[in-house]
């Protein structure tokens, strides 16, 4: 079977398994599939999720003491290097998330 005739193999199941009401086990087992084949082509055929944007407020900031950060995607970040300790944390948590 070819790359392209398996991802439409699963794309069927994948799509008949949502319709069905039934568990992914219960649906495997009714179909005769394993398991673990059916877990790694649903989500291989999953759409990318975009990460979510989260804004942080944060107070005035001279320039003098501006930090700079190009994050991926484009995102640019400036804030004051005083905030550094409290923003860093949570720009990581987030993109941790996203990944």
């Amino acid at each position: 079977m070819t790359t392209i005739n398996k991802a439409q193999f699963w794309q069927d199941h994948v799509t008949a398994w949502q319709g069905s009401g039934l568990s992914q086990a219960a649906y495997c087992k009714q179909h005769e599939i394993k398991f673990h084949n059916f877990a790694y082509w649903r989500n291989r055929l999953s759409p990318a999720k975009a990460p979510s944007a989260k804004l942080l407020k944060l107070g005035g900031m001279p320039a003098s003491s501006r930090m700079i950060m190009n994050l991926p995607l484009g995102v640019r970040l400036e804030l004051s290097a005083s905030d550094l300790p409290v923003v860093l944390p949570a720009v990581l948590h987030i993109l941790r998330e996203s990944n």
